[in-house]
This record gives structure tokens, sequence and C-alpha cells, in this order.
């Protein structure tokens, strides 16, 4: 086969267009913008087809040639962004809720504070992904989850699971931008402590001994099929419960065992608040966690011994909040 006619890795991508009606796909030859994601492994079909595997036709091979017949179609997306950026970063949480940039000039400040009452209004968005010969269009693009995560030795790093309406192939030739926001490293991360607290953007004391986390969340959305006329589902719900697991490494101080053994035998709920800035851009995620499971001597590193926190996002009754992250991105709008 000549290299020409076949696929290429380093011109695979994933480019996203927002949708004004959920479901319907843009135009894709102005606006977007490229996610930078690993460029393989992205789609699942999640087509079912039906054999008749119990049927009984007299045949030693029951099925049938002529009789296979689509029953559903629920493609997923995996998408893992090794690298994130301040300007990529909202795009992302958009899926699971609506923010409006404030500000008339960079950095915009995207607010994300998630009802636990009132719908969030997620973002819907056609993602295509193409290697470069062929591209597919996966149209009403919605996260199911999302993974924020960073440790000393790299970059911010996210992943996405998606779910979408169909999957297509797509012959339109694509308008998007290059990304060049800033990416975040992972050492700037600072780690704040509000107590039993909710915390603001300025809120918390900071502690030094954190070596990494990883925050996923799920915003409770799902898919709605019915018996409509088509195998494909008809709209989107936020109908399961809103969860979170902020996952931490932290060196084995006094402190350290003070903050998170002590709350985690006393079922004791903390503020936490895990601020970044690079000097212009800035983010924060504020949560309230109840540590569920502490290790207390979970391994070592250069030398020193390591706990291993994990805490459930729960509901603070105070400020009805469990998650709220506000990014200053230079992204004026979503693409």
């Amino acid at each position: 086969m000549p290299a020409a006619s076949a696929g290429n890795v380093l011109f695979s991508k994933l480019v996203a267009f927002k949708e004004a009606t959920p479901g319907t796909i843009p135009t894709l030859t102005s606006g977007g913008r490229k996610l930078l994601v690993s460029p393989t492994g992205v789609l699942s079909d999640g087509v079912t087809i039906e054999l008749g595997t119990d049927r009984s036709v007299a045949l030693r091979n029951p099925l049938i040639s002529t009789t296979g017949t689509i029953v559903s179609v629920e493609p997923t997306l995996s998408a893992t962004v090794p690298a994130v950026s301040v300007g990529e970063l909202p795009l992302w949480l958009s899926m699971l809720g609506t923010a409006t940039p404030a500000g008339t000039a960079a950095p915009y400040i995207w607010d994300y504070d998630w009802s636990m009452t009132a719908s969030n209004n997620p973002k819907s968005y056609t993602l295509i992904a193409t290697d470069g010969v062929q591209a597919y269009a996966a149209n009403y693009c919605l996260a199911e989850s999302i993974t924020i995560a960073a440790d000393r030795s790299g970059l911010t790093n996210l992943s996405a699971s998606l779910f979408a309406q169909n999957i297509a192939k797509n012959s339109a030739t694509l308008a998007e931008t290059t990304p060049t926001s800033s990416f975040m490293a992972g050492r700037l991360w600072t780690a704040y402590q509000s107590g039993t607290v909710f915390p603001g953007t300025a809120a918390g004391s900071a502690y030094s001994f954190l070596l990494d986390f990883s925050l996923e969340f799920n915003a409770g959305l799902m898919r709605q099929a019915y018996l409509a006329g088509t195998t494909v589902f008809s709209t989107h719900a936020e109908s399961a419960p809103f969860t979170g697991t902020l996952t931490m490494t932290v060196s084995s101080t006094a402190s350290a065992v003070s903050a998170w053994y002590d709350a985690y035998r006393a079922a004791t709920p903390i503020g936490v608040r895990l601020a970044w800035t690079d000097g212009t851009n800035t983010a924060n995620i504020m949560t309230m966690i109840v540590p569920t499971d502490v290790q207390q001597m979970a391994g070592a590193e250069d030398g020193l011994t390591t706990m291993a926190v994990t805490g459930t996002v729960v509901y603070d009754p105070t400020s009805t909040k469990s998650l709220r992250i506000i990014v200053g991105s230079d992204l004026a709008v979503l693409p």
C-alpha cells in the first residue's frame, strides 16, 4: 500500500467544535480548536448487533448472514491529554457544566461552580477525529468523567471519558487553530487546607508536603434513549449522582499526619484548594472531601516516607458546594 494512501499518526488530531443545538453538527470549515490529545485509541462506535444467537433455525450455525440487526449505537470516546493547557482546560470542563467568561482581556475568568440542585447546562461538542486521511465526526459529545492530575516530574495532564450520539465518516475540510496557550507545570501547584470550611480562591493554609494529586469527578451526565424511531440516544440528563475522588501522595511529616491521618480516623471533612499560577494565568480547584483511606507509610520518595491519601468529594451544607474550579485563561470564548 502506498504510504500516501494510509493514515499517519503524525497527522492525527482531534478537533472540537461547539454545538449550538445538541446533536447538530456545526459548520466545520470555520472555528474549532485542536485538542492536544494522544492521537490514537480515542473512538469506539459502540454498535450492538443482534445476530440471533438464541434462535433455532434447524442448522448447526443458527447465525443467518442476512438477519444481523443493529439494536443500539452508543459511542464512547476516551481522550488522554498528556499536557493540558490553560486555554484547553475550560473547553473540557464545559462538557460537564457551563461557565461564562468574565473580563475584557486575558486572563479571562472561567468559573465552574457546579450546582447540587439545579441544572449545570453542560455544553455539547462535535469532535472530529482524523489520521490525515479519513475523518470521523462524533456529535453530541459530553463528558462522563474528567481526571486532572499533576506531579513533580512533568506537566499537568487530563483524561476524559465521553459519550457521543453517533460517529460517522466525514469529509469536511477542517478549520482549526493551532493552540499556543501556556502549559501547566506540575511544580507550580500549591495545596491549601481551609479546615472544615469550603475554600475560596484565597482561602486556606498552604502546606508544602504534597508530591502529586489526581482529581477524578463525574457531574452525573447520562444519555437518555427511548423508543423514538432511532438506534441512538435522544437527549441527556443530569440524572446520576455527582461524585469525585481526590488522591494525593504526601510526605509523611508531622503536619501531614495531623492534617490527613487524624481527619481520616475522625471522619472529619476538610476543605482543599489546589492553586496553580505561572504569574499570569491561574487555576483554582476547590473542594470539600472526607479522607476515606490513608496509608500512613505507603512508600518512599527521595529517602522520605510518603502517605497515600484518598478523599471522597462530599457536599458542604454551609456553602452548598461540592466542587468549584476557576480558571484564568487566554481563552476568550469557547470554540
